[in-house]
């Protein structure tokens, strides 16, 4: 397979935009007064796509003070906006919701899980004790894009994760593994 650099290289420069591109400057009052419209108690006074903005920096390893540090320096440098606070700014990042905008008649499911931690390990094996597992289920397009995910705690079927995703998303052809060689699986 070669790799066609160019394209490469544009998309290296396409990821360094969006981690320096403050684009909630531009539309935000646009977007404060359509999330404030009919909303009863205190309005917003952040943008979603602030908000947005500050998810994808703490998924570069930002902790949530220096992206309240980094809010009040583009706020002195530029329009002298309100700064959320930084326990603000977790709150509103945990509560985003994740939609992914990929459409796809092609797609492969497959599931993984970590323990969370290691210390009491002999219990769970002594006692049986189900706990500190996380569960990841992704459904992907081939062209490695996400089209769905569940994440969940050791008691998150794989199997049924799998066949909601597919209710959902209506795909044509799926690619799974031998766990879902089940009847109800292939009449789905």
């Amino acid at each position: 397979m070669t790799r066609n650099w160019k394209q490469y290289t544009q998309n290296l420069i396409k990821r360094g935009e969006i981690y320096i591109n403050p684009v909630f400057l531009k539309s935000w009052i646009k977007e404060i007064n359509e999330m404030n419209r009919n909303k009863l108690g205190k309005p917003y006074l952040y943008p979603n796509s602030m908000i947005e903005y500050l998810a994808i920096l703490h998924c570069k390893g930002f902790d949530f003070r220096s992206l309240q540090g980094i809010l009040q320096v583009l706020s002195k440098k530029l329009i002298n906006f309100p700064v959320i606070c930084y326990t603000q700014i977790q709150r509103r990042i945990s509560k985003l919701k994740i939609i992914f905008n990929t459409n796809s008649n092609n797609v492969g499911i497959d599931g993984s899980g970590f323990k969370v931690n290691n210390y009491g390990d002999w219990i769970r094996k002594k006692w049986n004790v189900q706990r500190g597992w996380i569960k990841v289920v992704i459904m992907g397009n081939v062209n490695g894009k996400i089209v769905d995910i569940r994440v969940g705690s050791e008691k998150l079927s794989e199997l049924s994760s799998a066949r909601g995703m597919l209710r959902k998303n209506k795909v044509k052809k799926v690619y799974l593994d031998g766990l879902h060689d089940s009847r109800k699986t292939f009449n789905l």
